[in-house]
């Protein structure tokens, strides 16, 4: 039974308070693990027992009557003697297809209140659902869902305080509830702070409102750890002036510690935590010198944080676990510090039947993560290097990727992570380097109060992070992205506001070279959170940003004010999607130098956005070894607008801020952050490391991927004194290049405490006659003709029968192409491959972007005919290859 608000409109019926009180709406629960959970209902109580793992979470369902008109929260009480294994979710139906599910978090308490949050526009059928989650822990376990409610999100937000101030290490969130106004325009803030004890304010940006909330949210950045200061707040709500003034101060990470545990090599592994710390004495684990932990496969994780407290995990150097290296579940004020984390996640086999995934047991393997966090809150993650899993991600040239990651994030609160370096390999690619769950749900990802801050994300398949879900006061500040399909995904911001400031995005592509978008915001959903772009650098074969998707059609998105720009920088060669402004903005001081020449027009008289904008080519200090600071002479240079709390100048550049991204908080500078080699085997190159500080002497060490090991570092350590520059040579062995490919890696100058300075290292095989007749040995080379009125004849004689790829040599061509094979009906086929004009191989199969698998075909031995119809142009060759690499790791050679 569901109990009705007394302010709902459901199925018709306006309900008084009196008559809320009273009336329910029957719902019929539905057990839909019937092979798994024991499900009894009672009074409005439904009780799930777990009788034994299934293969995915058990679910009792009830679906709603009618479906609401407005943003709802759907909520109750959940007991159960275990934690973190209980939620609710909500999906949402059109036509018989699942268009959208909302997640709340896991219980984190043996008895708590649980909601999720859910915009049911656009769907036909509305499911509410009880759940439990599909873990070993589970079996055995009962939990009590109890006191459902079903209330506009507006109401449901009369329980907030009235304000929050909550602070970060380096940042502040500020929460405004119960506001008055009804529309932007009638809510206005100036914001200030002060470190205490100062005279001059500081302003920070206004605070961004959600009407339909009647809330208004903001941050402050750029503070200092543990520091105190002054919060100032001048509001205008809807006629109503009034000002807020509080203290705060930020926090620290050193905190007391009570017990350091030392492990030993005979550590018995998996190491479980359930033993908390208090706030007034944290207990330490750390390993004795040389140790190493290595669960091999034996356990599922090598240590296991369950529901603790307190924790700090401290220069630990962790191997395998069948699925992830640190787990932590339902935990809460976790530091994990300096820690190497490698060899972890399962291998698989990979599918090209199906969707190229790799399966195990009759499931897509993915998410398996260097550190999993999941329903947790105030995480920090710092200095820590994750590499080298032990399976890989899938590429888009299949399917959407699902594969292994650095880190696997959802429904956290204040999650901090600084100054990592998650690096995948050619072998051993992340799907996203750090990936979040429930990406449509306000609890996706880190959710809310975040700080991801100087962190290096490398070589993936997908995204660098996915912030993606509510987004309230998420800063993403400082990091470098490289070697990936997209940048950052923010897909979709529901609450907001997210800050993506004064970071770089370059060298993009895939482990093909795949690209797709700097900045991807697009969702089915676009959500109502702001997202502010602040001094970003993007530069390479791709789009800057993207829209921020929502349904065909749906006029809301004009409602809503989803962006503000200022002082970024794109040199790309591909565009800045306008479909973006379908929603208000204010876009300006920006430079974008893209590969459509009227973007600056179109921005400035169609959606009268870039005023101060400019799309001149920048010229950069040393593009080609990583430097994208401008030159004194470059376009954009001091032709930003002046952001106080942030630029420090009047006069400020677009594009980043600091010398050295990813940002690390170490005193010496490396005169290269790339080292590309066009030719193998080459000269070696050099980068030398300058100390800027006269107090600071430390040693340091190379640390490399063991999947990276085409180049080799001399010296391999050494010592960083001030006046005292060291010289690195760094070689390519061509005895470790055994394809024709553009090989990628990096390597660390990492300090005894975990700060490092990453330099990425490129080599480039393909022009290698030898390595390509070796590698394309098994491919089938066809004839191509021109068939006539826009058709294209392409023909093959198959040796033996099997099952393959398409592959054609032409020009990018961006629509779907009928293709029929052997006098077969036409299919719509796509070509896929590396972007930009020129010619080169391209796969020609399913549309994997809109879902659809690529799937080799299978040929008899025998000659076959293949036509294009409407084909604008004549390719210049065409092949089956039964794997992608054979012509795409090289696509630009014949």
């Amino acid at each position: 039974m569901l109990r009705i608000s007394c302010l709902l409109t459901l199925l018709g019926i306006l309900l008084s308070a009196a008559a809320a009180t009273d009336s329910t709406l029957k719902l019929k629960w539905q057990n839909q693990s019937r092979n798994d959970l024991i499900v009894t209902t009672s009074n409005d109580t439904v009780q799930l027992e777990v009788k034994k793992q299934g293969k995915f979470d058990g679910a009792a369902a009830a679906v709603l009557p009618d479906v609401p008109q407005k943003t709802m929260v759907f909520s109750g009480k959940v007991k159960s003697g275990k934690t973190g294994i209980a939620y609710f979710q909500v999906k949402l139906y059109h036509n018989g297809k699942e268009l959208n599910r909302f997640s709340s978090n896991c219980n984190r308490e043996s008895a708590e209140e649980l909601h999720v949050q859910f915009d049911p526009r656009g769907a036909d059928r509305v499911e509410l659902l009880c759940r439990t989650t599909a873990e070993a822990e589970s079996v055995g376990a009962s939990v009590q869902f109890s006191e459902f409610q079903l209330l506009p999100a507006a109401e449901f937000r009369l329980r907030l305080p009235a304000e929050k101030v909550t602070p970060g290490y380096e940042a502040c969130s500020i929460e405004l509830n119960h506001r008055r106004a009804a529309a932007y325009e009638e809510f206005q803030s100036e914001v200030s702070y002060r470190p205490a004890g100062t005279e001059t304010w500081i302003t920070a940006l206004p605070l961004a409102y959600q009407p339909q909330e009647r809330s208004a949210r903001g941050s402050l950045l750029n503070l200092k750890e543990n520091t105190s200061y002054e919060l100032r707040i001048a509001v205008k709500d809807a006629g109503k002036t009034e000002e807020i003034n509080r203290s705060f101060r930020t926090l620290s990470s050193k905190v007391p510690i009570a017990q350091t545990i030392e492990l030993g090599a005979g550590t018995r592994l998996p190491l479980t935590i359930r033993r908390s710390g208090s706030p007034d004495g944290y207990i330490r684990y750390t390993v004795k010198p040389g140790v190493i932990l290595d669960a091999g496969t034996r356990a599922d994780d090598v240590i296991l944080v369950d529901r603790a407290s307190c924790i700090i995990l401290d220069g630990l150097t962790l191997r395998g676990g069948r699925k992830n290296g640190i787990r932590l579940d339902a935990a809460s004020h976790i530091q994990i510090l300096n820690c190497d984390i490698a060899g972890f996640g399962r291998i698989g086999t990979r599918r090209p039947d199906l969707d190229g995934k790799f399966y195990e047991n009759g499931r897509p393997l993915n998410n398996d993560a260097g550190i999993r966090i999941q329903n947790c809150r105030d995480i920090l993650v710092e200095r820590n290097y994750i590499h080298d899993p032990r399976g890989t991600a899938n590429s888009w040239f299949y399917s959407h990727p699902a594969g292994p990651n650095a880190v696997f994030v959802g429904g956290t609160e204040q999650a901090i992570f600084r100054y990592n370096d998650f690096i995948g390999s050619d072998q051993h690619r992340w799907n996203d380097a750090v990936e979040g769950m429930n990406n449509g749900s306000v609890n996706g990802s880190v959710c809310r109060d975040a700080e991801i801050v100087g962190n290096y994300f490398a070589f993936g398949n997908d995204d660098g992070m996915e912030l993606d879900g509510g987004q309230q006061n998420c800063r993403f500040l400082f990091n470098k992205s490289e070697g990936v399909l997209c940048g950052i995904s923010t897909a979709p911001c529901l609450a907001g506001p997210s800050y993506l400031a004064g970071n770089l995005f370059c060298k993009p592509g895939d482990e093909l070279g795949f690209t797709n978008t700097a900045i991807k915001n697009n969702y089915s959903v676009a959500g109502s959170g702001k997202l502010y772009f602040l001094h970003n650098t993007i530069v390479g074969d791709w789009d800057a940003m993207s829209g921020y998707g929502g349904k065909k059609g749906d006029t809301s998105l004009e409602k809503l004010f989803k962006g503000c720009s200022r002082n970024n920088l794109a040199a790309v060669s591909g565009g800045l999607a306008t479909g973006i402004f379908r929603a208000m903005n204010d876009f300006d001081y920006d430079l974008f130098a893209t590969g459509k020449p009227d973007l600056l027009t179109t921005l400035q008289q169609t959606f009268r956005q870039e005023r101060h904008g400019c799309d001149k080519r920048p010229v950069f200090v040393d593009a080609a070894r990583g430097n994208y600071n401008l030159t004194p002479d470059s376009p954009g240079f001091g032709m930003g607008e002046p952001i106080s709390f942030f630029t420090g100048t009047e006069t400020p550049s677009v594009g980043v801020l600091h010398k050295d991204l990813p940002f690390r908080p170490v005193p010496f500078h490396a005169d290269a952050a790339r080292l590309e080699f066009p030719t193998v085997p080459t000269a070696p190159a050099t980068v030398t490391l300058t100390v800027t500080d006269p107090a600071f002497r430390s040693e340091f060490r190379i640390m490399s991927n063991e999947a990276s090991r085409f180049f080799q570092v001399s010296p391999d350590r050494g010592t960083l004194a001030y006046g005292k520059p060291v010289k690195l040579t760094v070689s390519v062995k061509p005895e470790k290049i055994t394809t024709a490919r553009i090989h990628s890696g990096a390597f660390l100058i990492r300090l005894p405490n975990g700060l490092s300075r990453p330099v990425s290292v490129y080599a480039d095989s393909t022009q290698n006659e030898a390595l390509l007749r070796k590698d394309r040995a098994n491919v089938i080379r066809g004839k191509v003709d021109s068939a006539g009125n826009g058709r294209v004849q392409l023909s093959v004689d198959v040796p033996r029968n099997g099952s393959y790829y398409m592959f054609l040599r032409s020009k990018k061509i961006n629509h779907r192409i009928p293709v029929s094979i052997d006098g077969g009906e036409p299919a719509r086929l796509i070509l896929l491959g590396q972007p930009g004009s020129r010619e080169k191989w391209h796969v020609l199969g399913g549309f994997t972007y809109t879902g659809e698998p690529n799937r080799p075909i299978l040929f008899p031995a025998g000659k076959h005919t293949i036509v294009l119809h409407n084909f604008p142009e004549t390719p210049s060759g065409f092949a089956l290859a039964k794997q992608p690499d054979e012509l795409l790791a090289a696509p630009r050679n014949p």
